[in-house]
């Protein structure tokens, strides 16, 4: 019966767990007293992710404390990464798969725990790749979940969207800001300060043409001159540009990430595009960031989850 209890005792208070806090981005690396600060300065080099639009910005933020300093609020964390010299020192409850110990919701809600042993872990590649699954997951729930004042996102623009033969998941904290449908081109935006926009487009056209890379590119800026307010002179930055494959559940295409410049303003940004055809459809989905000396990482991140979300239906479902 006193065992009985004490489970129910403990079942409420893992219910009772606050949500996990500190900044979306953020990794808590957590280490052992004994470990090499040398060699555990160098993994977090290692893993480090990194993406190039106007400048080259990590994609993690590093923060460490010692496991004797692990306590109250940092134990609440959305990411943390234990570094020990030995698996007994890690949390009972992450589970090990391939080399890395893993686990969610230990001491907040909505928190993913992950531990390594060093000196022997190698597998850094894997450890980016928990990581960046990690910041996305967090993100997602930040962009759709967590806008007090817009609560979740919008299923009548889904709904609006179908018409036109595709759907893209947009949340309510962008407002519309252009819909011309006898132009195929719709835009919403979002005003994250005084100082940050970012722009969501979708263009679509009919034609069954396979862009190259440099079509791509071409296009994404004549797109931006015609169609973005006061942009006539937007141009991409060639030296930069990167240019990918994507895949999007079956729609093949390319993915660019790089700079805009405007010289007519004397301003620059990131932005960074899909795109896709089918069905003797090509689209355009674009996310454009401004956000003048400051970071714009978070932001082209948070396009790519959005644009993420699109699909072909109702009238292009044929």
């Amino acid at each position: 019966m006193k065992h009985f209890a004490f489970m129910i005792l403990l079942l409420l208070l893992v219910s009772c767990a606050g949500p996990a806090t500190g900044p979306v981005k953020g990794v808590l690396i957590v280490y052992e007293p004994g470990i090499d600060l040398q060699k555990m300065d160098d993994l977090l080099d290692e893993i480090q992710l990194h993406v190039t639009t106007v400048d080259t910005e990590n994609v993690f933020d590093f923060s460490t404390c010692s496991r004797e300093d692990f306590r109250d609020d940092l134990k609440a964390r959305r990411t943390i990464l234990f570094i020990t010299e030995n698996s007994l020192q890690l949390p009972d409850d992450l589970q090990l798969s391939g080399g890395i110990f893993s686990g969610e919701n230990i001491w907040a809600k909505d928190q993913i725990v992950l531990g390594i042993v060093l000196p022997g872990f190698t597998d850094t590649d894997a450890l980016s790749n928990l990581l960046e699954q990690a910041y996305n997951h967090h993100l997602t729930s930040y962009i759709y979940s967590s806008f007090v004042s817009t609560q979740m996102s919008s299923p009548e623009r889904i709904d609006s969207l179908l018409v036109l033969g595709f759907s893209m998941d947009i949340p309510k904290s962008y407002h519309l800001a252009e819909w011309n449908l006898e132009a195929g081109f719709i835009q919403y935006q979002r005003t994250v300060s005084d100082k940050c926009l970012i722009l969501l487009s979708i263009r679509w056209i009919d034609d069954s043409v396979v862009l190259s890379p440099d079509d791509a590119v071409l296009w994404r800026e004549a797109v931006a001159r015609n169609y973005f307010y006061d942009s006539a002179a937007d141009s991409v930055d060639r030296s930069s540009v990167e240019v990918l494959p994507v895949d999007l559940r079956g729609l093949h295409g390319l993915r660019l990430l790089g700079m805009w410049r405007n010289p007519e303003h004397l301003n620059a940004g990131a932005f960074t595009s899909y795109v896709l055809r089918s069905n003797g459809r090509r689209y355009l989905l674009d996310t454009e960031v401004f956000h003048e000396n400051r970071e714009k990482e978070p932001y082209i991140r948070e396009g790519w989850i959005i644009m993420n979300t699109f699909m072909l239906g109702g009238d292009n479902d044929r």
